[in-house]
């Protein structure tokens, strides 16, 4: 089932049965505690593809996302991390990805509802880093790939969220949307026999000389139970609040509309607990390479309505907190957090108003090259 690795498909097509077991708790993995320079199969419950070990996948110092160490995936690389107990359940599969601008040849990031030495195997995700063609590449449940631009030179989030109840899986991309599909029927489409458990992670980079294949490192691996959407957006740039101001409406659930042609959208993803403090901010629909600005407020502007600023409408005011500025990718989307509460400064019982404020100077819908998201409001609990 995976062009590059023929060997495989001979058992794409074999049900097995795996009894059910209680859910696991989480698991992450951030190559701290092997020694620099260590090959990775052979610790930390890592190993070959069908049990055997090679020496291509090296624990780095070069590149971390945190800490001193990273995975540096290497031509050859092919490391499996076996799951136990995620049978059910809602779950988020996630990695911090680092794409050297100089890199090239594929590296694959695989996820499989069944492994066994020896096989059989069944894949349900199939992630592709295609540094010749610049892009990443998924079979989102279908024969043609979806693809996106590769960030390059910068740690950004894998994230797959999997619900095995619902037979569903969303991928993403540094913030941006992927695809979903139903987790049975795996990347390609039509596997009706995948089963409903997330059973391995696989690391694989092609062979050596197949034909040039270069670094790419990994980082902060975790399997942990999915934290849903945190808050209630309002404000929108719509028609359902105040009126965008030159006529230029977004669609449903959008800020106002910018020089993209859509209004830009805020996601919050986490808990309201304030120590957790695990709040993560998606802005999407971007202009691509802009800066854009996360804030938070006290207040709901004009009740909730807003009110006109700039392209877009001011939905959060009252004692504002600059939460950082980031760099909208060349998908539109740009990420904040975890880790803001120090920052700003929420405490249990509070509620805060947030929104993204970002430069639009292309194609600005009323000249003023500046637009906003619509808001969100959470209220932090202890």
């Amino acid at each position: 089932m995976i062009p590059c690795r023929p060997r495989r498909a001979l058992w794409c097509a074999f049900l097995a049965f795996v009894a059910a077991a209680p859910a696991a708790a989480q698991w992450s993995e951030g190559f701290e505690s092997y020694a620099d320079g260590s090959l990775l199969d052979g610790q930390g419950g890592w190993h070959g593809w069908d049990g055997v070990d090679t020496q291509h996948a090296v624990v780095a110092s070069q590149f971390a996302a945190s800490g001193a160490h990273a995975l540096m995936l290497r031509a050859g690389s092919d490391s499996v991390h076996e799951f136990s107990g995620y049978d059910s359940g809602h779950w988020t599969l996630r990695a911090k990805v680092y794409t050297p601008s100089s890199f090239v040849g594929r590296a694959y990031f695989l996820v499989l509802n069944y492994y066994v030495d020896g096989g059989p195997y069944q894949w349900s995700v199939q992630v592709a880093f295609d540094g010749d063609q610049g892009v990443l590449e998924a079979n989102c449940g279908a024969g043609t790939p979806t693809t996106l631009p590769l960030v390059l030179d910068q740690w950004v989030e894998l994230r797959c969220d999997v619900d095995l109840d619902a037979d569903l899986v969303d991928l993403s991309y540094d913030g941006a949307p992927v695809g979903s599909w139903p987790w049975s029927v795996g990347p390609f489409g039509g596997a009706s026999y995948g089963l409903l458990q997330i059973d391995a992670v696989d690391l694989f980079s092609d062979a050596v000389g197949a034909p040039h294949t270069t670094e790419l490192f990994l980082d902060d691996l975790e399997l942990a139970p999915y934290q849903g959407v945190v808050g209630s957006a309002y404000c929108f740039g719509d028609g359902s609040g105040a009126l965008c101001p030159c006529g230029n409406a977004g669609a449903a659930d959008e800020g106002c509309a910018n020089g993209t042609g859509a209004g830009a959208k805020l996601a919050t993803f986490g808990s309201p607990v304030v120590p957790a403090d695990d709040v993560v901010f998606h802005a999407t629909q971007l202009p691509p390479g802009q800066p854009c600005l996360l804030f938070a407020g006290l207040n709901a502007t004009n009740g909730g309505a807003g009110t006109v600023f700039g392209d877009g409408l001011r939905c959060a005011g009252g004692g504002v907190k600059r939460l950082g500025v980031s760099h909208a990718n060349a998908s539109g989307a740009a990420s904040w957090g975890p880790g803001l509460g120090a920052q700003g400064g929420w405490l249990a019982g509070e509620t805060r108003r947030f929104q993204a404020w970002y430069r639009d100077p292309a194609g600005s819908a009323c000249g003023t090259a500046f637009n906003l998201s619509h808001g969100v409001e959470i209220v932090f609990v202890p």
